[in-house]
């Protein structure tokens, strides 16, 4: 039996203990979150992990099999999708081709009825806003990837909704333009201050344009905390992995820090395990001819790969990866001193 919820703080999204079984398959194993009001909140893992059930269950497009949303102190879980004050922005934009674009952003207005003055006035608002005023004529197939995108963004805001889900609305786009769009999305919800949810595979898209980030695992959170506390301090493995590069050493505890296959460590915390992991991120270790005070370790590069703003440096014994500054000296064969500061080695939970 779940426990009756806390009351929710006026203003926020809360989702508690949110279970969802698709007949064997649990997709979600009791999800429990607090999303506040004007907060730009992403949903990252990889696929299959959950995140896009539990936009759907935001959207009112799945009913959860337990627990409960709620939207500015009101439950609504069994609220039908065209009665919540959300709106979704899909992965394909579900455009109309056979309507141009200024009828696609009026169409949700129109279909509610709406006074012919103010659907005028908010769509000339959603193109100015989303600076598509040339293009509202156009049809979709005369758009662009990322026109495409504003204009199902455009859609979505004139509905003036308090919350707006967005569901890997990026994916289609190159690299480059990508991220452009991810600098204006970030830009056009700080401007609003609307709560933006969104959910993407893509770590760097989420430490973009974030205030926080839900890590998500098999139907459970991971980790949730801002992008520089998920990235600067991962709980666990799978986190230190998944944000970002990361160089994992296992070891057993000894006094004042750790015994590991590439020598001692000292940490700045005790592990509270007996023989577990720390992590440390690439752009952390530093390289140097002198041996330094502390954590030094005497290593042989064995790979370099030249990055553009950065080098990528394979490590040996043992597999370390480091990010260093371009260096023209710096070769396979070349022996010198690696450093893991103290304060950059993360004890992991497990």
């Amino acid at each position: 039996m779940v426990a009756a919820p806390a009351r929710v703080a006026e203003g926020t999204l809360s989702l508690q203990s949110i279970v969802k079984r698709f007949g064997e398959v649990t997709a979600l194993a009791g999800v429990s979150l607090e999303i506040r009001t004007g907060e730009f909140f992403t949903l990252l893992g990889p696929s299959g992990c959950g995140k896009t059930t539990l936009l759907r269950i935001i959207a009112g497009l799945e009913v959860p099999s337990e627990g409960r949303v709620v939207l500015l102190g009101r439950d609504i879980t069994t609220l039908p999708a065209n009665q919540r004050p959300v709106n979704t922005v899909f992965q394909s934009y579900a455009l109309f081709p056979h309507l141009s674009v200024w009828e696609n952003i009026a169409f949700g207005l129109k279909s509610r009825r709406m006074d012919k003055a103010e659907v005028e006035r908010r769509v000339g608002y959603g193109l100015r806003m989303l600076q598509l005023e040339p293009l509202a004529q156009r049809l979709p197939h005369q758009l662009s990837g990322g026109q495409k995108q504003r204009v199902a963004l455009a859609r979505a805001l004139v509905n003036e909704p308090q919350v707006l889900l967005l569901d890997e609305p990026m994916s289609a786009l190159d690299a480059k333009l990508r991220a452009e769009v991810q600098v204006q999305l970030r830009r056009l919800q700080q401007q609003l201050g609307l709560t933006f949810i969104l959910v993407t595979h893509d770590q760097d898209e989420a430490m973009a344009v974030s205030d926080r980030i839900a890590l998500m695992r098999m139907g459970q959170l991971e980790q949730v905390g801002t992008p520089e506390e998920v990235y600067e301090r991962p709980r666990t493995r799978y986190a230190a992995e998944f944000l970002g590069a990361a160089n994992l050493i296992q070891g057993q505890r000894i006094p004042m820090g750790l015994e590991t296959a590439l020598g001692r460590l000292a940490l700045g915390q005790t592990p509270p395990w007996d023989q577990g992991y720390v992590a440390i991120r690439p752009e952390r270790v530093r390289l140097s001819q002198l041996e330094p005070r502390q954590n030094g370790l005497r290593v042989r590069v064995r790979e370099v790969v030249y990055r553009g703003a950065y080098q990528e440096v394979w490590l040996e014994p043992g597999s370390l990866r480091v990010r260093a500054a371009p260096h023209p000296t710096l070769h396979a064969g070349q022996e010198l001193w690696a450093e893991l500061p103290t304060e950059a080695l993360v004890v992991l939970d497990e």
